[in-house]
């Protein structure tokens, strides 16, 4: 859980979001140094990105039964409303 935690805090460093986060979107690797834990790894980007851009605030995006309720309370006709 840690090094997912850390993943989503790296992406958000970075200043990116997800957008799609969910359990499919999760996979987990083999470490392949000494240790060979397994470790998750975050996929699927496609609904990615910057927090800076203004395009992200207006639009709804992610599956459906993932998306948080301030994203579906959007009022796609009210482009002052955003989300963070």
């Amino acid at each position: 859980m840690i090094n997912l935690l850390e993943g989503i805090a790296y992406l958000h460093e970075k200043g990116i979001m997800h957008r799609d986060l969910k359990l499919e979107n999760i996979m987990v690797k083999k470490d392949e140094g000494k240790s060979g834990k397994v470790i998750p790894v975050i996929v699927d980007l496609g609904l990615a990105e910057y927090t800076g851009s203004t395009k992200y605030l207006y639009t709804r995006c992610g599956t459906p039964g993932y998306v948080a309720p301030e994203v579906l309370r959007l009022k796609s006709s009210d482009p002052v409303q955003t989300y963070t």
